[in-house]
C-alpha cells in the first residue's frame, strides 16, 4: 500500500511540469514512461524491492558505506593538516590525484557567467562541458549562441556535453537538440543514464576550456542562476581553476566518465567516440596551489560503487582542529554526516551553517527533513543560520581557514546513493579566506538561531511520507 502511495504521488508531481517542447503523442507517453520509471523504479531500487535486488541489494546501508569509511581513512597515514605531506595523504584517501593549479578566483552567479563566456569566446581546441541541466530559457538559448558562434570561429573547436539523462525529459530538450541539429552533429551531445537502475543520475558540474581553465561549482546553465532575465535570483557559487596541470587533472574526470558512458553503452560508440585520456602536467612552480578533483558515483549505478566525497568531508571533519563553515543547498544529514558532525563539535571545534528554510526552499517536499536537520544541528551545538528567502544554492565548506571544498556535492542522502557528484578541494589559506569572506557575506542578511525551539518543523502527511519512505532519495 505505502508503493502504491507513493507511485500515485509522485505521478501526480510529474504530470504539474510544464511542455517547453511540443512533441507528438507517443513521445509524450515516451517521456511520461521515463518520468514514472525514474521516480518509481529508483524508490523500489534504493529498498531493495526490484527481482534483481532482492538476490543483490543495490544500495549499501550506512553501515556499509561507514565502514568502508573508516577503512579508506584508516589505511591513510592521517597525516595532521598542519603537516607537509597532508595534500598527497588526502588525495591518496579520497582515491584521487594531486594537481596544481596557477590561480583561483570565487565566482559569484553572474561573474561565472560572464566569465564562461569569455572563456568560450576564447577557446582554442576544446570546450567541454559536465552539467546536471541546461534550461530552456534565456540564458539557455543565449549559451546555445555562445557554442554555435565559437564553432563557426573554428570549425575544429572540439565541444562536447555530458548532461543528465533523466532531467531532459523535464527541462533542457530544445537546447540540446538546437545544439545537435545546428552544429551538424559537430557538438557532441552525451545524455547520461545508468542501464540498470533508472533513478541514477549524474548531477556533476564542471567546465573546461583548453584542458587549462576549469569552472568547478553548484551552477546549471539558466536564469536562475545566471540572474539573466529573473527575478527569482539564487545565491549560487562557481569557483575558477587556471592551471595545465590542474587543467588535465579536471579533462582526465571528464573524459573517464564519457568512456565509462560509452563502455555501458556500446551502441554510443557509432555517434560518440571514446575518447584519449591527457597526462598531468609535471612542469609546476614550487608557488602552485595543491588542489584534487574528488568523483563520487552511486552505489545502484554500478557493481563497485564509491563515496569519494562522503570520505572527504568525513576525513576533512576528523581533521578539523578549529572551524568548520557548511553553506549548502539541502542540509539533510544522513546518519553518518550527522554522528561524524556531532563528535566534532563535542571536540570543541566551531560549525557554522547556512542553508535554506521552508521560505526558500525550491522544492517543498524538502523543506521539513530540511529544517528538522537544521534543528538538530543547532541541538548539537552548532551555529545555524537560514535563508529567509530566494533559493540558496551553493555547496561549499571551509575547514581551519585553510581547506576549501566546492563542487556539486549535496549534504543529503541522494548524493550519497543515486547521484553521481564531484567537488575539488583546495588547499589554499587565500582562497579559504575569501570563501570565509563570502560566507559571511550572506549569514549577515540571514536569521541567526540560538536555540532548537526557534526552528519550526512542519509535520505534514506528505513530509513524514517523503521522510519515511523516500529518505534515501531526498
Amino acid at each position: 500500500m505505502k508503493i502504491l502511495i507513493f507511485i500515485c504521488f509522485f505521478s501526480f508531481i510529474s504530470s504539474s511540469y510544464s511542455q517547453e517542447v511540443k512533441e507528438t503523442f507517443w513521445e509524450r507517453m515516451a517521456r511520461y514512461h521515463d518520468i514514472i520509471q525514474y521516480l518509481a523504479q529508483g524508490s523500489l531500487d534504493s529498498r531493495g524491492l526490484t527481482l534483481d535486488s532482492l538476490f543483490k541489494p543495490n544500495v549499501p546501508s550506512y553501515d556499509q558505506v561507514a565502514k568502508s569509511i573508516n577503512k579508506q581513512i584508516n589505511n591513510s597515514t592521517n597525516m595532521a593538516i598542519t603537516s607537509d605531506t597532508y595534500e598527497e595523504d588526502f588525495a591518496a584517501t579520497v582515491n584521487s590525484q594531486l594537481s596544481k593549479a596557477k590561480s583561483f578566483k570565487i565566482l559569484p552567479n553572474t561573474e561565472s557567467f560572464e566569465l564562461r563566456a569569455e572563456l568560450i569566446r576564447g577557446a582554442k581546441k576544446s570546450i567541454h562541458v559536465l552539467v546536471w541541466a541546461v534550461y530552456d530559457d534565456e540564458t539557455g538559448f543565449l549559451f546555445q549562441e555562445q557554442l554555435l558562434n565559437a564553432l563557426r570561429l573554428n570549425p575544429d573547436l572540439d565541444i562536447r556535453l555530458i548532461t543528465d539523462g533523466n532531467i531532459v525529459n523535464f527541462r533542457g530538450r530544445s537546447v540540446l537538440k538546437n545544439l545537435e541539429k545546428l552544429s551538424g552533429g559537430k557538438i557532441k551531445i552525451m545524455k547520461w543514464k545508468s542501464l540498470r537502475y533508472k533513478a541514477n543520475g549524474s548531477h556533476r558540474k564542471i567546465f573546461i576550456v583548453d584542458n587549462e581553465h576549469v569552472i568547478v561549482g553548484g551552477m546549471n546553465i539558466g536564469n536562475n542562476y545566471s540572474h539573466l532575465a529573473t527575478q527569482n535570483k539564487w545565491r549560487d557559487l562557481d569557483l575558477y581553476i587556471e592551471g595545465e596541470s590542474s587543467g588535465a587533472s579536471a579533462e582526465k574526470q571528464f573524459v573517464d566518465i564519457w568512456n565509462k558512458q560509452i563502455e555501458e553503452f556500446p551502441k554510443l560508440k557509432k555517434k560518440l567516440a571514446v575518447m584519449e585520456r591527457p597526462d598531468i602536467q609535471l612542469d609546476v612552480d614550487q608557488n602552485d596551489i595543491s588542489v584534487t578533483f574528488v568523483d563520487q558515483h552511486p552505489g545502484s549505478a554500478a557493481k563497485n560503487y564509491y563515496h569519494n566525497i562522503h570520505t572527504a568531508v568525513v576525513k576533512l571533519f576528523r581533521d578539523a582542529k578549529s572551524t568548520i563553515d557548511i553553506e549548502n543547498a539541502y542540509f539533510i544529514m544522513d546518519p553518518i554526516i550527522k554522528e561524524e558532525l556531532r563528535k566534532v563539535i563535542k571536540r570543541g571545534v566551531k560549525v557554522r551553517i547556512f542553508t535554506n528554510s521552508e521560505k526558500s526552499i525550491d522544492e517543498p517536499i524538502v523543506s521539513m527533513p530540511v529544517m528538522s536537520s537544521a534543528r538538530d544541528a543547532l541541538g548539537m551545538g552548532a551555529e545555524v543560520f537560514l535563508k529567509k528567502r530566494l533559493t540558496l544554492h551553493s555547496k561549499y565548506m571551509v575547514v581551519d581557514g585553510k581547506i576549501s571544498m566546492i563542487g556539486s556535492f549535496n549534504f543529503h542522502p541522494r548524493s550519497l546513493h543515486f547521484d553521481a557528484e564531484n567537488v575539488a578541494v583546495i588547499f589554499d589559506k587565500n582562497l579559504a579566506k575569501d570563501l570565509t569572506d563570502h560566507f559571511e557575506s550572506g549569514i549577515r542578511e540571514e536569521y541567526h538561531y540560538r536555540n532548537p525551539k526557534e526552528i519550526k518543523v512542519d509535520w505534514t502527511f506528505m513530509g513524514l511520507l517523503t521522510n519515511s519512505f523516500y529518505f534515501d532519495f531526498l
